[in-house]
């Protein structure tokens, strides 16, 4: 999802930080709004799945889409540092 909203602020000319963390939101939680998910989010009972990433800001990690350090699915680590967990 940060391919997709670097992308979307490459195309859109984004520059500042508020309008890359508009493309994120675009590409995850409005996204999600719009396919009826609603169970989204970091919240008590939501799925549990999210990726950490190594970044100050959500605009930074947009611009830069670093590496996954981690890979949660169902509130289990699945993947660390691009290893799958055992």
């Amino acid at each position: 999802m940060l391919e997709r909203a670097m992308m979307i602020g490459y195309r859109a000319n984004f520059r500042h930080d508020h309008e890359l963390a508009f493309a994120f939101d675009m590409v995850t939680g409005a996204a999600a709004h719009v396919l009826g998910i609603e169970d989204y989010g970091i919240a008590a009972g939501a799925a549990a799945d999210f990726v950490a990433v190594e970044a100050g800001s959500v605009a930074e990690a947009v611009a830069s889409r670093p590496r996954r350090k981690l890979v949660i699915k169902a509130g289990r680590v699945v993947a660390r540092d691009g290893a799958l967990a055992p």
